[in-house]
C-alpha cells in the first residue's frame, strides 16, 4: 500500500504542477488529425473513462512494487513532455444533459486542463493490462482509450504517445512485461525463416489467451530453446562464438542481455528435475556445434542415439510445461519417428552448414528409403502407445505430433531434399 501512496503522491504533485504551469500560456496548439474534427462526442462514455481509477487501484493491491514504480516514471517522464510541448484540444465541447452530465462533470476535473501529449490515462490502462496479463484487461485498455477520443479529451497522438509511453516503460521497469514481449519479438524472427514457427506461435498463443499464466512456462520455454537452437546453429548472428555463450547458460551464469533473461526466467517456473532435463536437451544440441566446428562424420549407431536424447528432452520438457503427467518414455517410438522428420526436412540446410547427419559412409539412396520405412512402422507404433496414454491432455498434444509427422511421411520418397541434393 506505501507503493500506492508513493505513485498518488507523484502523480498528484506532477500532474496538478504541470496543469498549473501550463495554463499561464496565453495560447497552446493541438496536435490534430484533420478528420478528428468529424470524431462524435459521445459523454456516456466518462462511465468507462472512471475506471481507471479502481482498475489502477486493483493492480496496485495485486502487483509488486515495480508497478508503483513503473507508474512513477511514467509521471515523471510525461510531465516533461507536457511541460516542453504544451497544447490543448481542438475541439469545443457542447454542454452535457442527461445522466452522462453528473460522470462527465467528474472525469473532465480529473483530467484538469492542457496535459495532453502523451495521454496518462491511456499509459496507466496499458500498464496494467500489461501488468494484470489478461485479455479482459487488454479490451479494458482498448475501451479506454477509446472513451478519452470520443469524450473529446485527447487527440490519436496524444493516445498514441500514452501506449509508446507505457510500452517503453513497462518492459523496463517491470522485467515479467519484458519477456514476454521478448517473446514475442523471437517468434516474429522464427516465423519469418519457416511458416511452421508461425503455426507453432498461434498453437501456443492462442491457448494462453484464455489461461496466460498456466501457459507462460511453454511460452518462455519454446522461445528459449528455440533461441538457442538457432543460434548453435547458425541461424542467429553473434558476435562471440555460440558456444561461449551456451556454456555460459549451463553454468547458469545469467548476463543482462535478452537470451539470459529469457532462461532465466523460464528456470523460475521449473522444479530442479525439469530444469535438469532443459539443461541436458541443451547440451544435445550444444553438440551439434561442435561436430560442425570439427567436421565430425558420425556412424548410424552415434547418430540414432544423439537424436534419441535430444528429442526424449524435448519431449520431455513439453510435456512437462504443459502440466502432462505423461512422459516421452510412455511413448518410445515417437522419439525416432520425430528425429527422422527433423532430419529429413532440415537436410539441405544442415548440410549446407557443415552439419552432417547421414550416416559415414552410408549410400545416401538407401539410407533415406531404409530411414523413411523405419520412420513409418515407428509412426504405426507411436499411435498405439498415444491411444493407451492415461492422460487426455498428453493424448491430444502428443496426437497432433504424430498425425503432423504422419503426414509428411507420406509425401512421395523422391519429394525428399536428400535425394534431391544426392
Amino acid at each position: 500500500m506505501r507503493y500506492a501512496l508513493l505513485f498518488a503522491a507523484v502523480f498528484a504533485v506532477c500532474y496538478g504542477g504541470a496543469s498549473l504551469l501550463t495554463a499561464q500560456y496565453s495560447s497552446l496548439p493541438a496536435w490534430d488529425l484533420p478528420f478528428e474534427q468529424h470524431v462524435p462526442f459521445v459523454p456516456a462514455l466518462s462511465v468507462v473513462y472512471l475506471t481507471i481509477t479502481p482498475a489502477l487501484l486493483v493492480a496496485l493491491l495485486r502487483t509488486h512494487k515495480s508497478f508503483a514504480i513503473a507508474l512513477c516514471v511514467q509521471t515523471l517522464l510525461a510531465t516533461f513532455c507536457f511541460l516542453l510541448f504544451p497544447q490543448t484540444v481542438a475541439w469545443t465541447r457542447p454542454e452535457v444533459t442527461g445522466w452522462a452530465r453528473i460522470p462527465f462533470s467528474i472525469a473532465d476535473a480529473m483530467n484538469l486542463s492542457y496535459n495532453q501529449f502523451p495521454s496518462l490515462h491511456v499509459a496507466f490502462a496499458v500498464s496494467a493490462a500489461c501488468a494484470l496479463r489478461k485479455p479482459l484487461w487488454w479490451l479494458w485498455s482498448i475501451a479506454v482509450a477509446l472513451s478519452t477520443w470520443l469524450m473529446w479529451e485527447h487527440h490519436l497522438v496524444d493516445i498514441a504517445g500514452g501506449i509508446a509511453l507505457a510500452l517503453l516503460v513497462m518492459p523496463l521497469v517491470y522485467p515479467r512485461v519484458h519477456v514476454e514481449l521478448q517473446c514475442l519479438w523471437q517468434c516474429a524472427h522464427f516465423s519469418r525463416r519457416h511458416v511452421r514457427y508461425f503455426v507453432i506461435f498461434l498453437a501456443i498463443w492462442l491457448p494462453s489467451l484464455l489461461h496466460w499464466r498456466r501457459y507462460r512456462p511453454v511460452r518462455l520455454g519454446f522461445c528459449a530453446a528455440q533461441w538457442i537452437d538457432d543460434l548453435l546453429d547458425g541461424d542467429r548472428p553473434s558476435k562471440r562464438e555460440p558456444l561461449e555463450i551456451v556454456d555460459e547458460i549451463l553454468a547458469r551464469r545469467f548476463g543482462n542481455d535478452a537470451l539470459s533473461r529469457l532462461v532465466a526466467a523460464f528456470l523460475e517456473h521449473l522444479d530442479e528435475p525439469a530444469q535438469n532435463e532443459f539443461m541436458d536437451l541443451v547440451r544435445c544440441m550444444r553438440v551439434d556445434r561442435v561436430r560442425v566446428l570439427h567436421h565430425e562424420r558420425w556412424t548410424q549407431a552415434q547418430l540414432d542415439a544423439h537424436h534419441e536424447a535430444t528429442f526424449r528432452h524435448s519431449v520431455n520438457l513439453m510435456l512437462i510445461t504443459t502440466g502432462c503427467t505423461a512422459r516421452a518414455s510412455d511413448v518410445p517410438s515417437l522419439i525416432p519417428a520425430l528425429a527422422w522428420c527433423s532430419v529429413v526436412r532440415d537436410l539441405d540446410d544442415d548440410l549446407r552448414k557443415g552439419l552432417v547427419n547421414i550416416p559415414r559412409n552410408a549410400d545416401v539412396a538407401q539410407w533415406t528409403r531404409d530411414s523413411h520405412s523405419r520412420a513409418c512402422i515407428a509412426l504405426q507404433n507411436a499411435a498405439e502407445e498415444i491411444a493407451h496414454l492415461e492422460d487426455p491432455r498428453a493424448r491430444r498434444i502428443l496426437t497432433i505430433f504424430q498425425r503432423s509427422i504422419t503426414k509428411y511421411a507420406a509425401r512421395p520418397l523422391d519429394s525428399y531434399p536428400l535425394l534431391l541434393s544426392s
